[in-house]
């Protein structure tokens, strides 16, 4: 059995479909709008099967872009419980926080606590981030790290990390505290809040960036999820890092963004990973 990830063209925001080696469904993040509904859901119907369950919604942070559209998805494929890490987020005043507060309710949660990890057959999660005192009140900093490895024989063979919105900050006061080096290295990385600089822009330095993290995670391909937006994303700074610090896939490609390939599919397995372009 291998571990499946599908980062899905959902254009400015971010939405990742995890299938486990012991056949469960998890969704980390949602941005389904009224101009990407139909191919965003058909997709996850050739995936899945129509009506086919999906044990939990990760919610990385609660922004609108990560979390817009939960109840039509949920209307389509039942959400077993919401996981988030309890801190609130930035756009608590829209329509999409008020829909996604209320499944919540319907639902039940679970807080996901830091520096937990569980297995699904040969999936393992890890949670390098979530609540965290030390970060202040910073609600990008606060959401969900995730960490996906794909184990045979008691070892890594492959991982994606899922970055969410986080920022310099969560690594550089929180995730590097709490972890060796060995830990965070992942095979593929998503890259955090749509490439934007704030990933390598340290609170703590006005002169230098910081690029401790990305150097620990020595990913093989940096993929982005991002789409059209008046932000810069992503940054071209920050595509520069992505790019001098991924090392290359066996045909020599760095980084990949939705917005120009479309929906991918990771797959990870026992002897390492394959990526696949899956299109518009």
């Amino acid at each position: 059995m291998n571990t499946e990830i599908h980062f899905i063209d959902v254009g400015q925001g971010n939405m990742v479909l995890i299938r486990t080696t012991n056949a469960q469904n998890y969704l980390c993040d949602c941005n389904v709008t009224s101009q990407n509904e139909g191919r965003v859901l058909a997709y996850l119907s050739s995936v899945l099967g129509n009506n086919t369950p999906i044990h939990a919604f990760i919610c990385t942070h609660r922004d609108a872009d990560h979390m817009r559209g939960i109840k039509k998805v949920h209307a389509r494929f039942p959400i077993g419980k919401i996981w988030d890490s309890g801190y609130p987020g930035t756009t608590t005043n829209s329509s999409e926080y008020t829909d996604y507060m209320d499944l919540r309710r319907r639902l039940g949660y679970r807080e996901i606590i830091r520096q937990k990890r569980e297995d699904y057959g040969q999936t393992r999660f890890r949670y390098f981030s979530a609540k965290d005192e030390r970060l202040l009140l910073n609600a990008n900093a606060q959401g969900i790290v995730l960490k996906i490895e794909h184990r045979f024989n008691d070892q890594c063979r492959a991982s994606a990390l899922l970055t969410g919105d986080c920022d310099a900050e969560t690594w550089r006061c929180a995730i590097m505290e709490d972890y060796a080096i060995a830990d965070v290295k992942s095979s593929i990385l998503m890259g955090a809040h749509h490439g934007s600089l704030s990933f390598f822009d340290d609170p703590g330095d006005s002169k230098h960036y910081y690029l401790d993290h990305i150097k620990a995670i020595a990913p093989e391909m940096t993929v982005i999820s991002v789409g059209p937006n008046t932000h810069g994303h992503p940054d071209p700074t920050a595509f520069r890092f992505y790019t001098d610090n991924s090392s290359g896939s066996k045909q020599g490609n760095k980084v990949f963004t939705t917005q120009e390939k479309g929906t991918m599919k990771l797959v990870l397995k026992d002897d390492g990973w394959s990526l696949t372009l899956v299109g518009k």
